[in-house]
Formats: C-alpha cells, structure tokens, sequence
C-alpha cells in the first residue's frame, strides 16, 4: 500500500491575530444533593437497542455533503506528495481486545483509565469496565447505573474521564431529546473502583425556557472543576438542522465528588459578529491537571474552506467569585474545511458529519487540537491537527498539519498526551477511524514527536466487513473516539475506537500503544547505573562507562536529534559490574547526538554525545 502523507507547510506567524474581545459573565446554579446508589444491587441489563433516525430535510450542510462527494467521484487527480517530512518512530501495539458491544448507531465512544488499571469503556446507552488484560468485571446500561433518578428512558451520548488527582472517575451523558425531557446526567464515581458506587447529579438541559434541547458534551477537568460543553437544538430537529447555539457548564468537582450540593455555573449567548459559535471543544490538561481556569477551542465547521479558530477561556474558579468568559478569534495559516463522506468496500459511505473540533490537550500552555478536515489535494476526509503556541501574549503562533493518505479515508480523531512528562517534550498520539473501498472500517494511531513528525499508521484493529446498520446509501460511523495517556506510565496511552464486523455491526475495540521514540529519555534503572560518557565534546573517539547489575545483551545505539537511528554501535553481552566501551567519532559530523542502550527493546539509558572536530 502507497501511503501519501499529506503533510503541508508548518509556517508560524507573529502577527496581532486577536479580533475583539467578548466577555460573558455567567449564571450560577446551585444542583440539589446527589443521589447515591449501590451498583451491585443492579442486574445486568441486555444490549441497547439500535436507534434509527427518520432522515432530515435536505438542509444547507447535507447539500454541500452531497456536492462534495459528487466532486470527489468526479476527480481525475493524481495523488502528489506534498512536502513530505521525516516520520516519527511508529507506536507499539500492546494489549488489544473487544470492547463494549453495544448495538446502538452511531457508535459513540469515549474511555478512560485509572492507575489502578480499571478501564472504563462507554459506548451509546452502554458502560462496561475491563482490567488491563481485557476481563470485563462490570457493565451496565447508562439507565440503570443512573437509575436513582428515575426512569432514563432515551440515554445517550456519553463521555468519561479519570481525574488522577482524586483517583476516581467522571461520567456524563444525555438523557431526552426534547425540551420536555432534556437533561444532562452527571456522575462522580464514590471510589476508584467504577462498579462500587456513583453521585449522580442532574443538570437541566433547557436552562431557556423554550422549546430546544441539549445535544452533544465534551468535558475536561481541571485541578478544581468539571467543564462540559453541549449543543442546544430546536425541538425536532437533529444537529444538521437545528442548532442554537454552543454553551459551558462549569462544575466544582469536589463538590460531586464529596456527595454535597453542586455548585455550577452556565455560559451562553456565547457569538461571534451576531451567529452563535457552533460546537466547542473543551481544552483538556495532559499529564496533571492544572488550574484555575479551561480554554475552548471552536471552528467554522459547515464551510467548505476557513481559517477562523475561535480561542475561549474561563478566567478563574467558581469559588473565586471572578469567573468568566472571554472569546477571541485566531487565524490558522493552515484552511480547514468541510469533508465528503467516507467510502466503504460495499459502495455504501458513511458519515463524517462536519469539520469541528473534537478532542484538544494543552502541554506547556501549548495547545495541539485535531477534528475532521478535507484534504483539499486528494479531495478525502482527513484529519486536521492544529497547534496553538504562546497562548498566553497577544500574539499566538499558530500552525496547522493535514495528516492523510492516497489509500484510506479518514475520520472522529482524539488526541493524548505520550511524552515523558519532561518540559518541552509535547509527543502526542492520535487515534481515528479508518476505512476505504478496499479496507473495512477500523481504528488507527500515529505518533506524533516533539519536532511535530508523524509516524505511519499502525492499524490497532483491522475492520472485518462493511458497516451496513441504516436502509441508506450513507450509514452512521461515529461522533467521536476515545484516548487517555496513563498518568503513571510516561509514553504509553490507552484508545477505544470502531471496526466493522462480517456481520455488518459497528463494534469496539480497545487497545494500549507504546511510545517507542528513542528520544522520550525512559529509563529502567534497576538494570543500569553509574552511566558516564567522557570525552564529551569529543573529537576522534568517545568511551561509555557504567554499571550493570546482572549479565546483559545489550543493543548501544546512535540517533541524531530528530529520533532517525544512525547506527548500531554496539551489540553484545555485558557483565555485571563495571563496562567500559569505545566507539570512533571521526566518521560523524560535528553535532549533537543521542547514544541509547536498549536491552529487549526496552531503553536502559540514554546520553547526549557532543561531536566537535
């Protein structure tokens, strides 16, 4: 298979690029006391049933979808490679497996897991939770695990997060699709164990009064809070259609934690030039929650091509009584635009909806963000990563990669933080859906290093038939996926994505990935000791010292500072105790080098080599 990496300039401007300010107050909502509940009175209840949709008026956006795919099949073409750049490291494929089976369509799915190893997997109206071996030790449904609040009888859309501070989980999901019934259902777990008990809160999905509802969260943590953001439609209507307007809830988190009455805070009218701002995206920390305050990133999403990033950020804390909205518009060297479908082996296509933002990490207050984009040289769905620099001036510095290629169509992106933790290092993974009219719907990863090099795919699950769940010619892929970095492993995260079965049916697969850069600097220090690398500047030769505690065969490595491996310096036993090895420095140009021992593929150390002739 030719993969064309589709990766196009990374310029960075520094120019005023803030439009005007706006600045929302917002309304405070105090929730009434959560009801608990003890989950292992609760059965297990069968598979959701599947949703079916009856289809919309033809409306603006799903006219430009049509044009767009009669364009794409109308194409001639070529595929080019555009300013093809070095790739990263590929990611490992660690533990992998089935996940959550619901049978609901679209197949919406988040996760999320602990450093105890629990995983909470959570897809349409269903939630199990596995150990890191793939053993489901729980599941339910969203209506009886909330079922202290009465009768849940149209749940949907959920979204997970494991807060590392606390040890414990976060669960929201919608409930209703009416004004009559619309809720927002919020649930903080009691212990780090999701099977033993949940605070569950309700927050009222029509704060308005008239006749709209709530659709689609995304939420984040910070040190202190909750932050769920949501779209408000008119009654009967879906989200092609009916939108409103994009809105944020801020929620004391301790206060859901601890069982007490919640405290909340609402943010709407939330515009820009008099439109309301469509789907925002909460900005989540990477690898420790910091605090006070969130930012939000939103785009044009319905347009064919644009450039606007609007940047929102709540200032402070509920508790602090100086809370507040603030929006500004950035402009992304970098267009985005409104994607055709995805092409399936069948012939059928699947839906890849609009070009919004969808999963967000701040490293470093640098922001990396990826949603859906149309690769505007091969004319396929793609996916659209986006970085934000200096966030904090007046003048941001922004750049923006397409990350496609020639034999796949792709779609739902997430992103998770996989550096070592260290300052400076901002290495990413980002899962998404795959599929074309020669591979089945799946789930990939790429790598992304510090220098912003992306790896080839790694396809995580290989589909094994075509999605085929709707009477129509475009079936439903999904809204979004999930991916988490484990708080206390540097490098390794943890995805759930879809695939398609032979059947036909949408289904989940979880796996962990690996960073395998040489530069992410993990050591294991149980086998290695007293490193010492002399001279360094060196000129002609260089010696490397140290200590290992137990018989080893070893692989010494050379990199240069961009991750690509030089040379094999060294392969072979080492004794315990005191090592001493020499290698020539003449052959290689004056620079900076990294020398990485590796023992099992796994790093047992690293050094910096000054060569200086």
């Amino acid at each position: 298979m030719r993969i064309l990496y589709s990766i196009l300039i990374l310029v960075f401007l520094n120019l005023n690029l803030w439009a005007q300010q706006e600045e929302i107050q917002g309304k405070t909502f105090v929730l009434p006391l959560s009801k608990s509940i003890n989950l292992s009175t609760i059965p297990d209840l069968p598979d959701a049933r599947i949703i079916s949709l009856a289809p919309s008026p033809l409306t603006e956006l799903k006219s430009k979808k049509l044009e767009l795919d009669q364009l794409r099949s109308a194409r001639t073409i070529q595929p080019t490679t555009l300013n093809k750049k070095a790739t990263a490291v590929s990611p490992q494929l660690s533990n992998n497996f089935n996940g959550n089976v619901t049978q609901g369509t679209p197949n919406d799915n988040d996760f999320a897991i602990s450093n105890g190893k629990l995983m909470m997997s959570v897809v349409n109206q269903n939630l199990n939770v596995y150990n890191d071996t793939g053993r489901m030790v729980f599941g339910r449904t969203l209506a009886s695990i909330a079922s202290s609040l009465g009768s849940l009888n149209r749940t949907y859309d959920p979204r997970v997060i494991y807060d590392p501070d606390k040890d414990r989980f976060v669960l929201v999901f919608l409930q209703g699709s009416s004004s009559i019934d619309t809720r927002i259902i919020v649930g903080f777990s009691k212990t780090n164990d999701p099977a033993q008990g949940w605070n569950f809160y309700t927050i009222p999905g029509n704060i308005t009064g008239d006749s709209s509802w709530s659709d689609y969260p995304i939420i984040a943590l910070s040190k202190d809070e909750l932050f769920i953001t949501i779209n408000r439609l008119k009654d009967n209507t879906f989200w092609k259609n009916g939108f409103l307007e994009s809105y944020i809830w801020q929620v004391d988190k301790n206060k859901g934690f601890n069982g007490d009455s919640l405290i909340t805070k609402n943010y709407n009218n939330i515009s820009y030039q008099g439109k309301s701002i469509w789907s925002i995206c909460p900005v989540r920390y990477s690898h420790k929650l910091e605090g006070p305050g969130m930012c939000f990133l939103s785009h044009r999403p319905s347009d064919l091509s644009n450039d606007t990033v609007f940047y929102h950020y709540i200032s402070n804390t509920i508790a602090s009584g100086q809370a507040k909205l603030i929006t500004k518009v950035l402009r992304n060297p970098q267009p985005y635009g409104l994607q055709p479908n995805a092409l399936q082996p069948n012939g059928k296509k699947l839906q890849t909806n609009d070009a919004r933002v969808l999963s967000a990490m701040m490293v470093d207050g640098m922001i990396y963000y990826v949603g859906n984009t149309i690769d505007p040289v091969l004319f396929s769905p793609a996916v659209y990563f986006g970085r934000i620099g200096e966030t904090w001036t007046e003048t941001p510095k922004l750049a923006g990669t397409i990350i496609s290629y020639d034999s796949l169509d792709l779609g739902y992106p997430s992103i998770a933080y996989a550096g070592s933790g260290t300052n400076g290092d901002h290495s990413c993974m980002i899962t998404f859906s795959h599929v074309s009219a020669k591979h089945f719907p799946g789930t990939s990863v790429v790598y992304v290093d510090r220098n912003f090099n992306i790896s080839a795919p790694v396809f995580v699950k290989r589909g094994e038939g075509s999605i085929a769940l709707l009477g129509d010619t475009v079936d439903r892929w999904g809204d979004y996926t999930g991916i988490q970095t484990k708080f206390d492993e540097p490098g390794v995260c943890w995805l759930n994505g879809s695939w398609g079965t032979a059947s036909g049916q949408n289904r989940t697969w979880i796996a962990r990935v690996v960073n395998k850069d040489p530069l992410l600097g993990i050591q294991d220090e149980s086998a290695f000791s007293e490193m010492n690398l002399f001279p360094n500047p060196a000129s002609e030769e260089f010696r490397f010292r140290f200590s290992s505690r137990e018989k080893l065969l070893v692989d010494i490595e050379l990199y240069d500072t961009k991750g690509n491996r030089l040379a094999i310096l060294n392969k072979d036993w080492v004794r315990p105790g005191e090592n001493e090895l020499r290698f020539s420095a003449q052959h290689l140009q004056a620079g900076i080098y990294l020398l990485v021992v590796k023992h099992e593929n796994k790093t047992l150390g690293t050094h910096r080599v000054l060569i200086a002739h």
